[in-house]
């Protein structure tokens, strides 16, 4: 099969996820987002903060060139760690490879509603015009989807022992770091099982099974799930390549989240808000709360919730409203509007070069 072929084989993947749901069914969703986003910045961000967006526009106006500058090369070091993760759970694939498909995927998904799935789609698209195979990039997909689960449950829990470590007031993120410690005590321990021998494995995915056999029958999608053979298929494809990259991954997936909230720290410095106001403590407690908000489907990567989320917590540690507010907007003009045309511009480099297609399989290591 030929390059071109490939190429035209890949961009179905994107076509066959946007078409997965009825017309109606996208209209509907569609509409709910846009409706949910406009209530959320109409109506409850100026009621959390008290701000007019007047003010908060003021607010970032008035930073400098050096500031911007600064900004924007520390979400470009984030972008390049992440693109860290991407080539150690896909061996093979290249440090601009994984760049590009990281922007162009994450693009998507900031523009579609619910459009994690066709954020997706976009990964197969591009890894598959790349030569790698299906079940290559799938096994990619999971094991970067699961440490990046692992550090979203971790961070509250951090933060919540840093606050109280200072005698501050956890606030909103007691629950969720609760939550998180529960929830991923069990994910370690499932995955840890499922790692230690196949015997294990299958009674992990017996017991899956079991929790998912009443939902199959109300749900149709899930009536012919087989969790065992899921499970057995997840260890036997990503056992060689975790025992390999396993700390190389969660190395730079941590780094990522760092510099991340390096960036949200540099924005509410740049805005104005010194120590005395907000610590490192209180703003890495921001950036947990914030990491949480995204997992929120209703809008693309959680818009409207994690910027009232975000700006409510450094108001509740005793940011003033409008600087607070404006810096949550800062950070997340970097970490989703500057995704949006960057990733149209990776879309067209990922057109362009042509130099970069090989048949499906044949990039598999």
């Amino acid at each position: 099969m030929t390059a071109p072929d490939e190429a035209t084989d890949a961009v179905a993947a994107v076509s066959q996820e946007l078409h997965r749901k009825s017309p109606r069914r996208r209209l509907v969703e569609t509409a709910l987002s846009l409706t949910v986003t406009i209530v959320m910045f109409l109506f409850v961000v100026p009621a959390v903060s008290g701000s007019h967006y007047s003010a908060i526009w003021a607010q970032i106006t008035t930073l400098s060139i050096a500031s911007l500058s600064m900004l924007i090369g520390i979400w470009a070091l984030a972008v390049l760690a992440y693109s860290g993760v991407m080539v150690n759970c896909l061996p093979g694939l290249r440090r601009r490879q994984a760049i590009t498909v990281n922007l162009a995927g994450s693009a998507v998904s900031n523009v579609v509603p619910f459009g994690g799935a066709v954020g997706v789609g976009a990964t197969y698209a591009m890894d598959m015009s790349w030569g790698f195979s299906p079940p290559t990039v799938t096994l990619s997909i999971l094991v970067s989807g699961v440490w990046n689960v692992f550090v979203k449950l971790a961070v509250p829990v951090i933060a919540v022992v840093l606050l109280l470590g200072t005698g501050r007031d956890t606030g909103q993120l007691v629950i969720p770091a609760i939550l998180g410690v529960a929830a991923l005590i069990a994910a370690v321990v499932v995955l840890a099982l499922i790692m230690r021998s196949e015997a294990l494995a299958t009674r992990v995915g017996t017991i899956g099974q079991r929790l998912v056999d009443p939902l199959g029958r109300r749900i149709h999608r899930l009536a012919d799930l087989d969790i065992t053979r899921s499970v057995l298929d997840f260890r036997h494809h990503s056992i060689g390549l975790l025992r390999r990259n396993w700390f190389r991954i969660t190395a730079w997936v941590i780094l990522f989240n760092l510099i991340q909230y390096l960036l949200l720290l540099a924005c509410v410095r740049s805005i104005g808000l010194d120590t005395h106001q907000l610590g490192w403590i209180e703003v890495f407690a921001a950036f947990a709360f914030a990491r949480l908000l995204e997992t929120i489907p209703i809008t693309p990567s959680g818009v409207g919730f994690v910027e009232t989320g975000a700006a409510a917590t450094l108001i509740a540690f005793g940011g003033n409203a409008e600087a607070a507010t404006a810096a949550v907007f800062l950070f997340r003009g970097f970490t989703y509007l500057l995704e949006i045309p960057t990733g149209a511009l990776a879309w067209g480099v990922w057109a362009s070069r042509r130099g970069w297609r090989r048949p499906i399989g044949s990039a598999d290591r």
